[in-house]
């Protein structure tokens, strides 16, 4: 689990804001910048304020990159999941959610549930190019061999491995 390296309080007085709402949106920037131990921060207070008032609720992009922050940054998973499927329970409708999720499954290593929260979120806006991207990175599987037998014959599972081997990029002998 990745070490606290900033103080919380001194981060949130450099913000000069006590506005939940500020905090929301310094917290979402920091995410998106990938320092999500300082979108955890911003996100945390302002979900801790917003809460403790009762004057409203957090935006859904809050508690999207909160989830995010949390599983990336304190490796709670299924908190961070938990968030991101509540956002997405409130704006079913935006795709930026998806790909949150989508990120935090993959760093849970459940790469089914990760590609079902990309192409989930692709139906939605299929020119999103974060979500094609994260697509192309973790990459898909070929179809079976034998389409009639289930992926994991090991008639499939063998044919699928010399199919493999005969079309592999041969290996650069001076790149090790």
């Amino acid at each position: 689990m990745p070490k606290d390296t900033l103080d919380s309080l001194k981060v949130l007085r450099e913000s000069g804001t006590d506005d939940p709402m500020t905090f929301v949106r310094l917290g979402v920037d920091a995410a998106r910048a990938e320092d999500y131990e300082r979108g955890l921060i911003f996100l945390s207070e302002a979900y801790h304020r917003v809460t403790a008032s009762h004057e409203g609720k957090l935006p859904s992009v809050a508690l999207s990159y909160y989830g995010l922050c949390l599983a990336l940054h304190k490796n709670k998973i299924k908190e961070g999941a938990d968030f991101c499927q509540l956002a997405i329970e409130k704006e079913f409708y935006n795709s930026e959610h998806y790909l949150n999720l989508a990120k935090v499954f993959l760093a849970g290593r459940s790469r089914r549930k990760a590609v079902d929260a990309i192409f989930r979120g692709l139906a939605l806006e299929p020119n999103n190019l974060a979500l094609k991207q994260l697509r192309e990175d973790i990459g898909s599987r070929r179809k079976p061999v034998l389409p009639f037998l289930v992926r994991d014959n090991p008639l499939n599972v063998t044919l699928g491995r010399i199919r493999h081997a005969l079309t592999a990029k041969p290996r650069d002998p001076r790149a090790r």
